[in-house]
């Protein structure tokens, strides 16, 4: 009977496991999605600056100062937005790897006894619990200890 509780600890140590790295996952996403606001951002502040550079062009006749190093700009700000793009890309497609094969090894446990594995699904999902906070502005659930809601960046002090 001992080895079926330490299996079932060890299930549980697993799934937390999981869950922690779910939510390490989503500060990730929060971050990238932080990023790719702050790209679109200085893109737009640069197309306005070469809009205004057009139009001063076009109605004084000057050729714009600046007009080449601002076009560079834009070319990395665009640039760093399909690397993020990529970046996501990537990582969605190696989430989906990682949960077939999750999937897979659940559903083989779960054949072995379905109400021992939601009990220590339960159990975990309890911990998990513990170890998160929500956010007071947006709602979302994050790892307790974050400065900043990696969502909405709200201030969790």
């Amino acid at each position: 009977m001992s080895d079926f509780f330490d299996k079932l600890t060890n299930k549980g140590k697993e799934l937390f496991a999981t869950a922690k790295d779910t939510a390490n996952d989503l500060l990730e996403k929060g971050k990238d999605k932080a990023d790719e606001l702050k790209f679109n951002h200085d893109l737009n502040e640069v197309f306005a600056k070469l809009g205004e550079m057009f139009f001063e062009k076009e109605v004084n006749g000057t050729e714009p100062e600046g007009l080449d190093e601002l076009i560079a700009k834009a070319k990395e700000l665009k640039e760093g937005l399909a690397e993020l793009a990529k970046k996501a890309e990537e990582a969605a497609a190696a989430r989906a790897a990682e949960a077939a094969a999750k999937a897979e090894a659940a559903a083989s446990v779960v054949e072995k006894g379905a109400e021992t594995v939601k009990e220590a699904v339960d159990a975990v999902v309890d911990a998990v619990e513990e170890e998160m906070v929500t956010c007071p502005v947006c709602g979302a659930k994050f790892p307790k200890g974050t400065a900043t809601c990696p969502i909405c960046g709200a201030s969790m002090e």
